[in-house]
């Protein structure tokens, strides 16, 4: 395969982070090519060279989103070895990781609020670049917290409640990344830095302790 030269390289990105923010903002029948290019910096014409155009674009940038939330925060997730005989305190603490490693990048990371910008908008209205996000994210991460959860509840991976209780848990982190404002406002906070947001994934934890205690007392 052919090296893509640096300058053509960052382009590419420079689009991508530009698609990312008004594709998230305005939606993508309302974010045009040339408003894209001209908040990349570069030529209206460098869509269509590195993405076949604007739908290509709306796909990479949600292949961007996976590659960002992978590497920065459920990379130990999909790392994982495999669970079986995994001893359920264990599995706790396992979850409990990636719940602070979560919190941390939807409270403090800069660019977070693009990211879910940009996911909620096709959350809302599925596309190509939705799929990619449940193929590339969604569906594997989800999988392996149910198999923790699982692992440490006594549940079956697959069961509807150890599904939506993975999925509440998830929520409880996405609040504090779309309600910040409110957030921030309630509790008097002009802006949250890392003392706040382990606050906040310290209720969120023992949340996660208390329903899977419940869970198992229900098993017992």
């Amino acid at each position: 395969m052919k090296a893509i030269p640096d300058s053509d390289a960052g382009t590419r990105e420079a689009l991508i982070r530009a698609g990312l923010d008004l594709f998230g903002r305005h939606g993508y029948e309302a974010s045009s090519i040339r408003e894209i290019a001209q908040a990349a910096g570069v030529n209206s014409a460098g869509i269509a060279y590195h993405f076949g155009g604007k739908d290509g674009l709306r796909r990479a940038c949600a292949e961007a989103v996976v590659a960002t939330m992978k590497q920065r925060v459920f990379g130990a997730a999909a790392a994982m070895p495999p669970l079986d005989g995994l001893a359920p305190e264990a599995a706790v603490e396992l979850m409990l990781g990636i719940v602070g490693r979560v919190t941390a990048f939807a409270t403090q990371a800069q660019e977070s609020e693009t990211i879910a910008r940009f996911v909620i908008r096709e959350m809302m209205e599925p596309t190509a670049a939705f799929e990619a996000l449940y193929e590339g994210l969604v569906g594997p991460v989800h999988g392996q917290v149910c198999r923790l959860w699982a692992a440490a509840t006594g549940m079956e991976p697959e069961a509807q409640d150890t599904k939506l209780a993975v999925f509440a848990t998830i929520g409880q982190v996405i609040y504090f990344r779309l309600a910040r404002p409110a957030v921030m406002r309630r509790m008097g906070w002009d802006a949250i830095d890392t003392a706040q947001s382990e606050a906040i994934a310290d209720v969120i934890r023992a949340n996660v302790r208390a329903s899977i205690a419940s869970m198992r007392e229900r098993r017992s």
